[in-house]
């Protein structure tokens, strides 16, 4: 989790190391995409049940499922544009970042054992 805090505490000083605004868009999604493979990283295993400290409930596994491809489908659409040549949006990049601290919030509160409302937004539920 602090490595997670940490990535995200970085991502507006890494965005700024591209030279145009497409460019600093461009590096704030593969930031975003870094910090997301970070804070992912431990959910096929504890919805095996293999991180001790976390017991989630078959709702709560699947709620982390969709949050989690929901922010993955995200970073890979706008890095599909990327890849392609095709200019991002702020909006869009403003969108991930929304969404990534949605994912952030209700995977926290998932591995204590409740499920925020900041899984709702994801096409979670309550």
């Amino acid at each position: 989790m602090k490595k997670a805090f940490l990535a995200l505490g970085l991502l507006p000083l890494l965005a700024a190391c591209g030279a145009t605004p497409q460019a600093k868009l461009n590096q704030t999604v593969f930031d975003v995409d870094s910090s997301y493979h970070v804070l992912a990283q431990p959910i096929p295993d504890a919805i095996k049940g293999n991180v001790p400290g976390i017991a989630l409930t078959d709702t709560q596994k699947d709620i982390a499922k969709r949050a989690s491809q929901t922010v993955f489908n995200e970073i890979s659409s706008l890095e599909t544009s990327i890849e392609h040549g095709n200019s991002i949006t702020q909006t869009g990049v403003n969108a991930l970042q929304t969404d990534f601290l949605s994912f952030e919030t209700c995977w926290a509160g998932l591995k204590t054992g409740t499920t925020p409302d900041a899984c709702a937004a994801l096409g979670g539920s309550k």
